[in-house]
């Protein structure tokens, strides 16, 4: 008996052990956010609507570039809400509400520091992040979301939803507060009739981008370091304060399908433009949408 519970004793403070060193928190990472993508997608809108959306993730190349797989995410409330606070109103019909579904993935994970090279100041990789985004929902008027009357691509509309994703969803959950938090978002180039994610008819825009850089100083625990890790990069030893503003590059891709009565977006935010230009060719430009 005694033995039993030594050896019962002694795996807990192994495992306990593990728990708290660095090494942990990439197993840990896999599992959470394999379970709670998981459950997002039963609720998503490719479940809602009937649409098939592959999008490759880090599992799929011999770099260690990007997190294994790519994860669903929905918030339509905090999308809507959004909206309202920054245009005042939600412009959008109330039987036909806006719906919001982000794919997502980031940079792969230092197994040693614990942490994804998101963090790391000195990875092209830095505060980087691709994925596509599905929004549902239309005007007053009749627009889908996104679109012009003419039908062409809704540019001020169309930077809310990278807006809102880097901004409440990345920044907020570490610890940022929103005044702190900076989104200057200014188009390069606009190109129409782009063949893309094998189907004809989307349209790039390039933009130039300054928001904050997520290396800082953890106070206490924030939700997104299940997924990320804690930071484990001083900002002082780089010369950086917390969040210091950083220069990006987004690019994003946007089609509505009458099918599915659904706008999407495939989007790539980088710091550095190789990281952007080499996410396009090799991997999302590899999606599959069906």
């Amino acid at each position: 008996m005694k033995r039993k519970l030594f050896i019962t004793g002694a795996i807990f403070a192994v495992l306990f052990v593990f728990l708290c060193l660095p090494l942990s928190r990439y197993p840990i990472s896999l599992a959470v956010m394999k379970i709670y993508s998981g459950l997002h997608e039963r609720d998503s809108l490719m479940e809602k609507k009937g649409i098939s959306l592959e999008i490759p993730g880090g599992g799929t190349t011999e770099e260690k570039d990007w997190y294994p797989f790519v994860m669903t995410f929905n918030d339509s409330a905090g999308f809507r809400q959004f909206i309202r606070e920054k245009d005042g109103e939600l412009p959008y019909e109330m039987e036909n509400p806006l719906e919001l579904t982000i794919l997502y993935n980031f940079p792969a994970f230092d197994v040693f520091k614990g942490c994804s090279d998101l963090y790391n100041p000195q990875s092209p990789y830095y505060n980087s992040f691709y994925g596509a985004y599905l929004v549902s929902g239309r005007t007053a008027e009749g627009r889908p979301y996104g679109f012009s009357a003419d039908g062409s691509l809704d540019l001020e509309a169309t930077s809310q939803v990278p807006q809102f994703d880097f901004q409440r969803l990345v920044l907020t959950h570490l610890g940022i507060g929103s005044r702190q938090q900076l989104f200057d978002w200014k188009i390069q180039s606009v190109r129409k009739n782009v063949d893309y994610g094998g189907s004809s008819g989307w349209t790039r825009v390039d933009a130039s981008l300054i928001t904050n850089g997520v290396i800082h100083r953890p106070e206490g625990f924030q939700r997104s370091y299940l997924q990320y890790g804690s930071c484990a990069y001083v900002p002082e030893d780089y010369g950086m304060d917390s969040f210091a503003p950083v220069s990006m590059r987004g690019r994003l891709y946007g089609k509505y399908f009458a099918d599915w009565d659904t706008s999407i977006f495939f989007y790539i935010m980088a710091a550095d433009e190789d990281v952007l230009e080499s996410c396009d060719a090799k991997i999302l430009s590899k999606s599959v949408l069906k």
